[in-house]
């Protein structure tokens, strides 16, 4: 058993291990800048800049705050003839238009000359804004040049802005430094031949050192994180939201498997029953509505006003303001009626229906027969024996229970402004608060795998058939 306990520990972390790598890079794939998105929190500087110099000072100094500009993990795997210098360069628009430069042109050292040219007549011309109109004009169409990826495009624009600086013709500097620019631009014209090696992939190790391994640390230590919507650490918003969704989907889970135990041992005993019938038929319409229609028309039904007034449609209420904690849960308890019980119904049909199997299974076993013989009544052998070993494959029932509930409670929680971790979620997710959204999806992803572990494990040692194969 205890070896069996290490065994299936060591998967379930493998095996979230796995979950967070996918997640991770997920997070990646999102269309976007991630370092925009924390802008918006960390500097007003990005938005209110005039100067484009003073735009990308304050991009990559968020950059290296968030340790945005580390390798995304491990390792990287990328084409021979980029130069790994490439992938330190800030900001992003700027990496994926030298990239483009290189594959067109095969020349990643022209292509890195080029960048730096620009990069320091971006430097020199934002500085002398102010000074010149031309150099306020150059300042702006230099930064315009720096993302484009075309270089037949790039070598137009440089030739336009190099006719105006010289009929300008009033800083000898810009003009200097625009021509050293032409020529590399047309340089990049010019045809390359790829070397036989360059065409290979290039493996480089990036150690420890990378935003995995920060993003994972920071996740498995708890580390601050402010959230991109109101500065808030992500962590506190998640607690705040996980007790709610504890107290909903805890009273679903309870009512679903009690309800549906009690059901199953029922509908097992009056099989073919006409009123069996009908609980089958009623239980199997609420298990195919979809719970957002079903949370509607109960919203409808019940609190609306249009049939009837007697339920509140959502929220917890004011159960701030109670004077004692009867008061408060009963406000509380009142407001989670509805959804509680739209959680509960999607579960309730299914299992009672596999514990209505497990009770006919039992009945048909070889020792209810001999039982029979021996004079004992049908209410002993269903209490004392049938029940207890209808009860152990719902076990496993209750383990895939439980994620179930979790990933419903998500629709319900928005239909019904229950401030749980599923409309955290949402709301996270509307607004690409990715600090809130990936932290609370490895806490689901947490939930699930461990549940299935100790579901597997609780099974194992309750069930003396399958102890032997541990």
């Amino acid at each position: 058993m205890i070896q069996s306990l290490i065994r299936k520990t060591i998967y379930a972390f493998l095996w979230l291990w796995v979950i967070s790598i996918l997640a991770f890079w997920l997070s990646k794939q999102v269309p976007g800048d991630e370092i925009l998105d924390y802008l918006s929190i960390e500097t007003t500087a990005y938005s209110t800049a005039l100067n484009p110099d003073q735009q990308r000072e304050a991009y990559v100094h968020v950059a290296k705050k968030r340790g945005l500009d580390l390798p995304f993990f491990y390792f990287s795997i990328h084409k021979g003839f980029y130069p790994k210098a490439l992938f330190s360069l800030f900001p992003v628009e700027d990496r994926q238009a030298i990239k483009s430069w290189i594959d067109q042109s095969h020349d990643s050292k022209g292509s890195m000359e080029l960048y730096s040219s620009l990069r320091e007549g971006l430097r020199l011309s934002c500085q002398k804004a102010t000074a010149f109109p031309i150099a306020d004009s150059c300042c702006r169409e230099m930064h315009a040049i720096l993302l484009q990826p075309d270089i037949q495009q790039l070598n137009k624009q440089v030739s336009n802005l190099r006719e105006k600086v010289e009929r300008d013709g009033r800083d000898v500097t810009l003009t200097t430094m625009i021509v050293g620019i032409q020529h590399k631009a047309d340089a990049l014209l010019e045809h390359h031949p790829l070397s036989f090696v360059a065409g290979f992939p290039s493996f480089t190790w990036n150690g420890l050192h990378n935003q995995y391994h920060q993003w994972i640390t920071g996740l498995v230590s708890f580390q601050p994180m402010a959230s991109l919507i109101d500065g808030r650490d992500a962590w506190d918003k998640i607690l705040d939201a996980l007790k709610w969704t504890l107290v909903l989907n805890g009273l679903a889970f309870i009512f679903a498997i009690g309800l549906g135990v009690v059901v199953g041992i029922w509908s097992g005993r009056m099989e073919g029953t006409r009123k069996e019938k009908w609980l089958s038929i009623l239980l199997f319409t609420f298990f195919a509505i979809p719970s957002f229609w079903l949370a509607t028309l109960l919203i409808f039904f019940f609190s609306s006003g249009e049939w009837l007034s007697i339920l509140p449609p959502g929220g917890l209420g004011q159960y701030q303001s109670a004077r004692s904690i009867f008061e408060k849960w009963g406000i509380i308890g009142l407001h989670l009626i509805l959804p509680v019980f739209c959680l509960t119904i999607g579960s309730l049909a299914y299992i009672s229906r596999q514990m209505k199997q497990s009770v006919q299974h039992e009945f048909s076993q070889p020792y209810v027969t001999a039982l029979r013989t021996l004079g004992i009544s049908e209410k002993t052998i269903l209490r004392k024996h049938v029940i207890r070993n209808a009860l152990f494959p719902m076990i496993t029932m209750m383990g895939n229970a439980l994620p179930a509930i979790l990933s419903g409670s998500l629709i319900i929680e928005v239909i019904f402004s229950v401030p749980g971790m599923g409309r955290l979620m949402f709301i996270s997710l509307m607004a690409r608060d990715w600090p809130v959204v990936f932290p609370v999806l490895m806490l689901g992803a947490a939930v699930t795998v461990f549940a299935y572990t100790l579901t597997d494990l609780l099974y194992k040692w309750l069930d003396p058939r399958v102890k032997s194969t541990a």
